[in-house]
């Protein structure tokens, strides 16, 4: 005798496949995006840590790719904001593309987007210097990362 799924089988099947794909379309363009603004006016990191952090919604393997990044963006960070030169420079660089951002927007109306972009990642910067944002970049970049294939911590 045929073990054929029922109807109701296949339709939460049909949703789970549906979900996966959509999760694995929309991660894919964010990380495409991200990609792209490393070398554009733009948060990139941030951006492909936003991806990362969809597709680990229904990926394995994006959740312990998420937790690596994370901790390596952490530990760059640390490494600028834990230096008195290096958290001045990261504020005048934060307040440069912020205003610079603002300019293009109010001056160059075909790069009112590039504008906008550029003046995001001026205000991500400036609040990678806020004290809750530096206790989390310590507490990140110093923690070990687990991967749960090998049930062993990873320094980075």
């Amino acid at each position: 005798m045929l073990d054929l799924h029922t109807p109701s089988q296949w339709l939460r099947w049909i949703g789970r496949s549906a979900k996966r794909v959509a999760v694995l379309v929309v991660g894919t363009a964010v990380i495409a995006a991200g990609i792209a603004m490393l070398a554009l006016p733009g948060p990139g990191v941030l951006v492909l840590l936003v991806g990362l952090a969809i597709l680990a919604t229904e990926f394995a393997w994006a959740e312990r790719a998420l937790d690596r990044a994370a901790s390596s963006a952490a530990g760059a960070a640390a490494s600028v904001t834990g230096r008195r030169s290096g958290r001045i420079a990261l504020a005048a660089s934060g307040i440069g593309m912020a205003i610079g951002g603002a300019l293009v927007i109010a001056l160059v109306e075909p790069w009112r987007v590039a504008g906008a972009s550029l003046a995001l990642a001026g205000l991500i910067g400036l609040c990678t210097l806020a004290s809750p944002v530096q206790r989390w970049i310590e507490r990140t970049a110093t923690r070990p990362v687990i991967d749960p294939a090998t049930t062993s911590s990873v320094e980075t």
